[in-house]
């Protein structure tokens, strides 16, 4: 290994796979045309955590920050000042909160993102200059995103990475099925349909690829469908565990101390109780990994906590007590989370994964048995009931490979690097496709679909004009709102409106400059722009009989 490219177009790129529980990067090395992995202090996979604190006792404001597995380790004594899972905030507008030696600090969830982004580009230029001796830095990425994240979700990824130190213009997002589809292309060299079972930390994602092998060795891949489930993933079985030993934690105190109460006087102080918490989750996560090659694993907490008294947890837990352990505590879920997780088992979670298969194949106008291979993705697929139920529903195997599940989807992410920077350079290609819906808000707050799901985005983008024309709804108006929606649960074809559950608004501004006119005369023009950088642009453009025109471009979502 000995430099990056002898002929670099665009720059150096980095591949990442920035995951809800852990984050991996990797680079495609030209030498010997591969990819590796490269390790953050020391470990291939880095916890996608962050914690905070104080810089010194003169400047109050200032604040240093840890990461990855330091985070992690010290969010046990500094539960306040740490956050894990922010790639689950991505798609909200909340406002993350920490607190450090008494002072509250506020982040927006991306700016939490762009924290953590600046440290492993910052570690990966390092280890270009001291591992691999060569000069430069990585001014390009391409960060892999769930198949069914919203374009708020990819808007703020993407301004994350800007933050971050990022080239605006060579940022690429691509979606994480298709990327470990190109982590398996690389090693099959045959026609095709393979499912993508992609089960990462906080989402799950089902994804059909059609790979189409070419005389050139550069094999097609073209995504027929997907279906999956932002809020479902490894952090939820998690839970799950928790529940497991919370109970046994409330058998043994009677119910009368209540840790995820904060505010609630039971002899236990605010700061205890974060900090039993932290540990209760890292043993339940720590305990969840050592079941997937374990029949039997051993709990211990000793002691749990000290105040009022001494509770100490030392529980033996089997797979089998695992996987149909049904789930009673609301835990720190929110009470919509809870509704959804509420009495299920891990059984019970990967079912459901299940059923996001069937739909992916039913949208791919498909029968099971036309699926050849089934490709694992993510660290939660490494569950042995996962591939025990891929297994019997679909009388075959999941495909046997090398790579670990956890490092497949970085791995393709590189591989797209290198068709990035090196444009001649043969590889696997992906033809990207729209995943959801797009449209507008009309009359009656009817949702007018414009971007069909699966439509094909051409290397110079895709552009589809609105089959209605927008009329003005009152005389003499110069101005229109335009409302532009998002459909992320598609279903049949029907009259839908705006606030059904599913629609979800990414932008609104306002048309100005149209003549006066009567009541429906003066009609608008809208275009919605899909590049191949998976963002969105919406144009709206007046007629008039006298040709007058009023153009209005929405680059900026939110």
């Amino acid at each position: 290994m000995g430099i990056l490219a002898l002929e670099r177009e665009k720059g150096l790129y980095l591949g990442i796979d920035f995951g809800t529980t852990n984050s991996v990067v990797s680079i495609y090395i030209y030498d010997d045309e591969q990819v590796y992995t490269v390790p953050i202090d020391g470990s291939n996979i880095f916890p996608t955590v962050i914690q905070f604190e104080s810089s010194n006792e003169e400047d109050v404001d200032k604040l240093d920050r840890i990461f990855g597995i330091g985070a992690k380790e010290s969010a046990v004594i500094f539960p306040e000042s740490t956050v894990m899972s922010i790639k689950r905030f991505l798609d909200t507008d909340e406002i993350i909160k920490i607190v450090v030696a008494g002072r509250t600090f506020e982040f927006k969830p991306e700016n939490i993102v762009a924290e953590i982004l600046s440290y492993l580009k910052d570690q990966a230029d390092a280890y270009i200059r001291d591992v691999l001796k060569m000069s430069g830095e990585f001014t390009g990425c391409v960060i892999t995103v769930p198949a069914n994240s919203t374009d708020k979700q990819k808007k703020k990824t993407k301004d994350a990475a800007i933050m971050a130190g990022f080239d605006e213009a060579n940022i690429y997002l691509r979606l994480e099925p298709a990327a470990a589809a190109i982590a398996y292309a690389t090693r099959v060299h045959e026609d095709k349909k393979v499912l993508i079972y992609d089960f990462g930390g906080g989402t799950f994602d089902a994804c059909i690829l059609q790979i189409k092998a070419t005389m050139e060795d550069e094999p097609e891949i073209t995504i027929l469908s997907t279906f999956g489930d932002n809020y479902l993933g490894g952090n939820d079985i998690d839970k799950i565990m928790m529940d497991m030993i919370y109970q046994e934690f409330v058998k043994q105190t009677n119910g009368t101390i209540d840790l995820f109460d904060l505010n609630k006087d039971d002899g236990v102080s605010k700061k205890n109780k974060k900090m039993a918490l932290v540990r209760l989750y890292q043993v339940a996560n720590a305990a969840k990994e050592r079941l997937s090659s374990a029949l039997s694993t051993k709990v211990v907490l000793a002691p749990f906590i000290q105040e009022p008294y001494i509770v100490n947890i030392n529980m033996e837990i089997s797979r089998e007590l695992f996987m149909n352990h049904k789930r009673l505590d609301i835990l720190d879920d929110n009470e919509e989370n809870f509704i959804k997780m509420s009495g299920k088992s891990v059984k019970d979670l990967i079912q459901e994964t299940m059923d996001c298969i069937r739909k992916c194949i039913d949208m791919a106008h498909l029968e099971k048995e036309h699926i050849d291979e089934i490709f694992l993705v993510g660290g939660t697929s490494s569950i042995p009931e996962v591939k025990n139920m891929i297994s019997e529903y679909f009388s075959k195997e999941p495909f046997q490979t090398k790579l670990s599940p956890a490092l497949s989807i970085s791995t393709g992410a590189a591989y797209y690097c290198n068709r990035i920077m090196l444009p001649s350079m043969s590889g696997p290609s992906v033809l990207e496709k729209t995943i959801h819906p797009l449209g507008l808000e009309i009359s009656g707050r009817r949702f007018l679909e414009i971007v069909k799901r699966d439509m094909e985005i051409p290397k110079e983008g895709l552009v589809v004009e609105a089959d209605e024309l927008l009329e003005t709804n009152f005389d003499g108006i110069t101005s229109m709102a335009i409302a532009v929606y998002e459909d992320t649960l598609p279903q049949e074809q029907r009259l839908k409106f705006v606030y059904e559950k599913g629609l979800k608004r990414l932008a609104g501004t306002t048309l100005r400059g149209i003549p006066p006119k009567n009541k429906g005369e003066e009609k608008v023009n809208v275009y919605f722009r899909i590049g191949q950088d998976n963002m969105l642009c919406v144009e709206a453009k007046s007629t008039s009989e006298e040709g007058i025109e009023t153009r209005l471009s929405v680059d900026k979502m939110y």
